[in-house]
C-alpha cells in the first residue's frame, strides 16, 4: 500500500466521522427547537391556557366532566368551544407521541417533560374515552407506556 493511499483512507474516515457528529449535533438542536417551540405554544396560546386551568381544576367555571360527559348541563355552542380547545391541546400531545412512537425523534425522556400534561389527561374517564373515539388513542398509549396514568 502506498502513502497515498493510506492518507487518502485516512482523511475519508476522518471526514465521515466529523460528518456524523456534526449531524448528530445538528438533529439535538432541532429536537430541542422543537421541544421548546412547543413548550412556548402550549405556554402563550390563550386557547391553551384556558384549557389547562381546566384541566389543573382551577377554572370556577368550567369542568373537564362538563364538557366531556354529554350527561352534563351545558349548553352544546359552549361545550364544542371548549372541545375545540382541547382538540388544540390534544394535537399538540398527539404531535408529541407521533415523534416519540412512529419516527422515533424524541426520547422517552423528552417526552416525559410534557409528562404532566399527559398525566392529567388521564386523571379524566371521560377525556381519555374522548381521546380514544376521536384520533388521540396515541396519547393514552403513551400515557401508560411511559406510566404516568397511575397513582403514586
Amino acid at each position: 500500500m502506498t502513502w497515498n493511499v493510506v492518507i487518502a483512507s485516512v482523511a475519508v474516515i476522518f471526514s465521515i466521522i466529523s460528518y456524523l457528529l456534526t449531524r448528530r449535533k445538528e438533529l439535538a438542536w432541532k429536537r430541542t427547537e422543537f421541544l421548546c417551540s412547543q413548550a412556548q405554544y402550549l405556554d402563550n396560546d390563550p386557547d391553551l391556557v384556558d384549557v389547562l386551568r381546566i384541566l389543573e381544576d382551577r377554572n370556577t367555571g368550567m369542568t373537564v366532566a362538563q364538557i366531556f360527559d354529554d350527561d352534563t348541563q351545558i349548553d352544546d355552542e359552549k361545550r364544542g368551544e371548549y372541545r375545540q380547545k382541547f382538540d388544540k391541546l390534544l394535537n399538540l400531545l398527539w404531535r408529541l407521541c407521533y415523534a416519540y412512537m412512529e419516527v422515533k425523534t424524541l426520547s422517552e425522556k423528552e417526552v416525559e417533560g410534557f409528562g404532566w400534561y399527559f398525566w392529567r389527561v388521564s386523571k379524566f374517564p371521560t377525556l381519555v374515552e374522548y381521546c380514544e373515539n376521536n384520533g388521540f388513542e396515541d396519547i393514552n398509549t403513551v400515557t401508560r407506556k411511559l406510566r404516568l396514568d397511575q397513582d403514586e
